[in-house]
């Protein structure tokens, strides 16, 4: 099974490094049949702040990174400087800036990503969204991780799991598992979940990005003219100017108040980039299209549609101002190039993969039962509105064993500052809740 696939290499040195433990463990490609076909899934172990990866006064947290689609070094580089890493000048690259103060982090590179975890080459002109839908999804990630959890966290040690943005979707398959290292605690965190509606979702979070840029805007009076400021100088070294939407991932991208400075800032700085450098920056955004992406939002998020079908919808319901940085576009026209590879979008767009299966909901309110979950919901987030995550959220809840936390900071804002301290507040109750005597 695995011939029918193209897959970029991997270089075996990655595992070479100083501060982290990073290695491959071996994996079957399909869980549900035996063949002898297996993957080396990429980890990383990454020790406290000023400790080791063997110090197990540490607490270990399990990662699981949203996407989908997207290797575990976007929420840390592979190259991060560990010389400075008590700065947190990394910012949006380092969102362990305060998790690392308390915990070791344990990540894994998803299956096919852009990583080192079987990478697929998503350039293969005889690419089959079902067959990398089938193989490739949140229930064989979930697999993974547990046997790298296996392998990495000795028996009878306690760990975390922060399954984060599409590592709901992710978290949830892993909860379904038949056999599964149980964590103390997992945190769902903007986390996307089975059973929401998804034109619903999808509209509330075009409302959120329209208000996102009307905040903007207040905060900015001449945002407009930065913006096109900017769009000029795409045009100036031959990018086409409406690429800027790529930039709507930075919407809402922190606290009130900082995120809208920290926005300026960066478009400032790309006006001294040429060419190849904005192509880094807008790949670095991770918010241009992305085919593995669309493969796998389509399977796990949007069954029976895709991000393109949806966003036609959207931008006619909800409609921007010519100024603002809108997702849609990026959905609409990010691959309608009459290239190869939107021709096999508008293929895909006809026929959209199969769907991704999860535990009936019953079943796995059951599960739930037996663990114990925090939910996150954050205000000014630009990808999981609060007010629809807390609806779908409620469809999950089990008396006992969940909790909601509402925190500041957009997306991400588990692993700022504020949401760091929900987080070890709830996890030191949980300690404190197993070693008190009932």
């Amino acid at each position: 099974m695995l011939n029918t696939f193209k897959f970029k290499p991997v270089d075996p040195s990655i595992v070479n490094h100083t501060v982290e433990r990073r290695g491959f463990v071996k994996a079957p490609f399909d869980y549900k049949n035996s063949t002898p076909d297996q993957i080396d899934v990429f980890y990383r172990l990454i020790p406290a702040l000023g400790s080791t990866v063997d110090d197990h006064s540490k607490p270990m947290v399990v990662v699981m990174n949203g996407g989908p689609g997207f290797p575990s070094s976007v929420y840390r580089p592979l190259d991060f400087d560990y010389a400075d890493a008590a700065s947190p000048k990394n910012g949006i690259l380092n969102r362990f800036h305060y998790l690392s103060t308390a915990y070791r982090i344990l990540l894994v590179d998803q299956r096919g990503t852009d990583g080192q975890t079987a990478p697929l080459d998503m350039d293969d002109p005889n690419l089959n969204p079902d067959q990398i839908a089938k193989y490739f999804s949140s229930d064989s990630q979930a697999r993974d991780y547990l046997a790298v959890i296996e392998q990495l966290i000795p028996k009878g040690e306690e760990f975390f799991v922060i399954a984060q943005s599409y590592g709901g979707m992710v978290g949830m398959q892993y909860l379904s598992l038949s056999h599964l290292r149980k964590p103390q605690g997992m945190v769902f965190s903007s986390a996307a979940l089975p059973y929401a509606n998804t034109r619903e979702g999808m509209l509330n979070r075009r409302e959120e990005q329209f208000n996102l840029n009307l905040q903007l805007l207040n905060a900015v009076p001449d945002i407009a003219e930065k913006l096109h400021e900017v769009r000029s100088h795409f045009e100036k070294v031959g990018i086409q100017a409406d690429r800027i939407n790529a930039l709507f991932s930075w919407l809402g991208r922190g606290e009130t108040g900082v995120w809208e400075n920290a926005l300026v800032d960066y478009l400032k700085s790309l006006l001294a980039l040429g060419k190849e450098e904005i192509e880094l920056e807008l790949k670095k955004n991770a918010a241009e299209f992305h085919s593995l992406n669309y493969i796998l939002s389509s399977a796990n998020f949007t069954p029976g549609q895709t991000d393109r079908t949806i966003a036609f919808q959207t931008s006619k319901m909800i409609v921007y101002e010519p100024w603002m940085l809108d997702e849609d576009w990026i959905m609409i026209h990010g691959m309608n190039d009459g290239s190869s590879k939107g021709k096999w979008v508008k293929k895909m767009d006809e026929s959209p993969p199969p769907p991704t299966s999860f535990m009936k909901l019953d079943k796995l309110k059951s599960v739930i039962g037996q663990n114990q979950l925090l939910f996150t919901a954050a205000s000014n987030d630009a990808f999981v509105p609060l007010e629809g995550y807390v609806k779908v959220v409620s469809k999950f809840q089990v008396e006992g064993h969940t909790e909601l936390a509402t925190i500041p900071g957009g997306h991400n804002a588990i692993f700022l500052e504020k949401g760091f301290e929900v987080f070890s507040a709830w996890a030191n109750g949980l300690k404190t809740k197993v070693s008190t005597p009932q």
